[in-house]
């Protein structure tokens, strides 16, 4: 569901930022209002990525690290230098 809601918020931005244009040539300011779109659905493509990422990890979390005997390793920063 997500994922069908970032494509209509990015096909919405992205036909609001091309009449953009045309509406500032003819209308002058009233361009602001296709330019405001054009934020609004960004900000809404951008909560739904959030949300689809936070609904994926929730069903597929990350596998645990380390095994069975020794338990959870823990990085050691001098290792990665």
């Amino acid at each position: 569901m997500y994922k069908v809601l970032r494509i209509i918020f990015c096909v919405i931005s992205v036909l609001a930022a091309a009449s953009a244009i045309f509406i500032f040539v003819y209308f002058q300011f009233w361009g602001l209002a296709a330019v405001g779109v054009c934020v609004a659905s960004a900000i809404g493509m951008i909560l739904c990525k959030r949300a689809q990422e936070r609904e994926e990890l929730r069903k597929n979390p990350p596998p645990p690290e380390g095994d069975f005997i020794t338990g959870r390793v823990v990085k050691d920063e001098k290792e990665d230098k």
